[in-house]
């Protein structure tokens, strides 16, 4: 973010990560990029948590705290002046442009904090988590919608809510 050496290392990790340019992982990385979309997560946290609730009753503060982690993730974007990758090294196929982002900045990577959020709160098995958390991750970097350390900001936001509200 603010210094020069994180910014030389977002640069050199974004570059690496789109050395290999085929059409094919192109659009494969953008499926994958729709289907954290807030809108997308969201349904499918209100959804997995009625059918959890139903069962358990433990899981009505997914919703509420999913709410928590997109304002923050806005707010975050509106202060945290880390200007997203240059236009044209994105490479994401544009399915559904009416889901595009509006905030200035990339600070953190919202699709990134809500994965992580998702899968820690609804305990998802480890392995599952990780793969999805670091899927999610590499997409987001090699479509160059975001710098690694935007990345690893939505990371820590979405993990870190769910876990204290684990906590709790």
């Amino acid at each position: 973010m603010a210094t020069d050496a994180l910014e030389g290392l977002d640069r050199v990790v974004l570059d690496a990560m789109q050395l290999p340019h085929f059409r094919w992982l192109d659009l494969a990385a953008s499926v994958i990029t729709v289907l954290g979309q807030g809108e997308v997560v969201g349904v499918v946290a209100l959804g997995v948590t009625i059918v959890r609730l139903r069962a358990r009753r433990r899981d009505w503060w997914v919703p509420l705290l999913f709410v928590v982690v997109l304002a923050i993730e806005i707010a975050l974007k509106i202060v945290v002046p880390q200007a997203p990758p240059p236009r044209e090294l994105v490479r994401n196929v544009r399915f559904a442009p009416f889901l595009e982002g509006f905030a200035p900045y990339a600070f953190p990577s919202g699709h990134v904090a809500r994965t992580a959020f998702l899968v820690t709160a609804l305990r998802w098995p480890s392995a599952l988590a990780v793969v999805a958390v670091v899927v999610m991750s590499l997409t987001r970097i090699y479509l160059g919608e975001h710098w690694p350390s935007d990345v690893l900001g939505g990371w820590l936001l979405g993990y870190g809510i769910a876990r204290v509200a684990r906590r709790a």
